[in-house]
């Protein structure tokens, strides 16, 4: 996404009939980007998310894993509580660069830095999309993942409290 296109609003719903989940993105230029998301991506992306949120700074400079816990805990709330869910999702009039028709997520990786994560979308015709997600950001992401996966029965118990698994890929290493 353009750089001086900002990041509006995060939408993810399952959709019983393709048995994936569909992930909206709307910017505040007016585009839209439309993701199907498989069980298996979803179990990628969320390793990759949880890795995100053990390098944020608080959690990270933190040696008890009780205290860790403690804090990834405070700081989803304190996301949880500035997150708009009521609002209803916005994409009248986008712009849809990946097309009218949702595009099949093909390969994901983050990189974790000071002003958040970046994380990379492919899709299967090799495009990308760059998102920047700061921590209130990603902590709600992490919620709508939790919710869609558990919408659609796919059993994949995400639970952001837990350490991160350690197969997680390592930083820029792109999972295909």
């Amino acid at each position: 996404m353009p750089e001086q296109d900002k990041l509006h609003q995060i939408n993810l719903g399952f959709s019983p009939e393709e048995d994936r989940l569909l992930l909206r993105i709307n910017t505040t230029g007016k585009t839209e980007y439309r993701l199907w998301l498989t069980r298996r991506y979803v179990r990628l992306l969320w390793k990759l998310l949880t890795k995100s949120v053990e390098s944020l700074p608080d959690v990270k400079a933190q040696a008890a894993p009780e205290t860790r816990e403690a804090v990834k805990s405070f700081q989803r709330e304190e996301a949880r509580q500035a997150a708009n869910y009521s609002k209803d999702y916005e994409d009248q009039e986008a712009k849809r660069p990946l097309g009218e028709a949702a595009a099949l997520l093909t390969g994901v990786r983050a990189s974790h830095g000071e002003k958040g994560t970046q994380l990379i979308l492919q899709t299967k015709d090799g495009r990308a999309i760059n998102i920047s997600l700061e921590r209130k950001l990603l902590y709600s992401l992490c919620d709508l993942l939790i919710s869609s996966a558990k919408q659609a029965e796919w059993d994949l118990n995400l639970k952001v409290e837990e350490p991160a698994a350690s197969a997680a890929p390592e930083q820029d290493t792109p999972v295909h």
